[in-house]
């Protein structure tokens, strides 16, 4: 019997391993998901973010609505306190927004200029604020006391009228992303909501606990 030469037996061995090494395809799948997971990543990070600026989009503007509702809900006459009870509450819906500690509530009544005739003029009777953010003049419908000569809103058609004095509240945010805001750098969000004063005989904002300085949310403080 013939036994082949060590040297020639492990070049066989070497060469059937070769062929089966070139004929697998086990490790192939494996190879196209190490190749696509970066993108993977990117797609489902980028997804969560979208989905946190919508739901952060949703809360800014539920609680905007909110607080002008309630606002102008408060009935017979407004006081500082009812004021402050409005705020503590959008504090709690945006608490885990921390809305005060990266954004500003501003809220303003308007009613009619009684010193014109005009049908657009009316002034911000009392105004409102809290949180730390600063805002520039250019983003607010004015301070209190100021006369607007034109109507406010996108279309600027929303104007107090004799006896129907309207709530205005502007919340303004940054937005805290979840990774970073690399993604699509940093994000301002701004909602407007206005109602309508409903079954208030008093309109001039009451003190009757007399508060003063930052017992009163008055637009020169900035605290959370």
């Amino acid at each position: 019997m013939n036994i082949a030469p060590k040297s020639d037996r492990a070049s066989l061995y070497i060469g059937r391993f070769a062929r089966l090494i070139r004929n697998c395809e086990n490790g192939v799948a494996l190879v196209e998901f190490a190749y696509a997971l970066p993108f993977l990543i990117l797609l489902i990070f980028a997804g969560a973010e979208l989905a946190n600026l919508a739901i952060a989009n949703a809360r800014v503007s539920a609680i905007t609505s909110m607080v002008a509702d309630g606002a102008a809900r408060v009935r017979d006459r407004i006081d500082e306190n009812d004021v402050n009870d409005i705020i503590i509450g959008a504090k709690y819906a945006g608490e885990s927004l921390d809305l005060t500690s990266r954004g500003r509530i501003i809220i303003s009544t308007l009613e009619d200029n009684a010193a014109t005739t005009s049908t657009t003029d009316q002034v911000i009777t009392w105004q409102r604020c809290k949180g730390i953010k600063s805002i520039a003049s250019s983003q607010l419908i004015g301070s209190e006391g100021q006369v607007l000569t034109t109507g406010i809103g996108a279309s600027g058609n929303l104007s107090a009228t004799p006896g129907n004095p309207v709530v205005v509240v502007d919340i303004f945010y940054d937005y805290r992303p979840i990774m970073s805001d690399r993604w699509f750098g940093p994000i301002t969000l701004h909602y407007s909501s206005a109602f309508s004063v409903r079954d208030r005989t008093l309109q001039t904002l009451q003190n009757a606990q007399n508060l003063s300085g930052t017992a009163k949310a008055t637009c020169n403080y900035y605290s959370a």
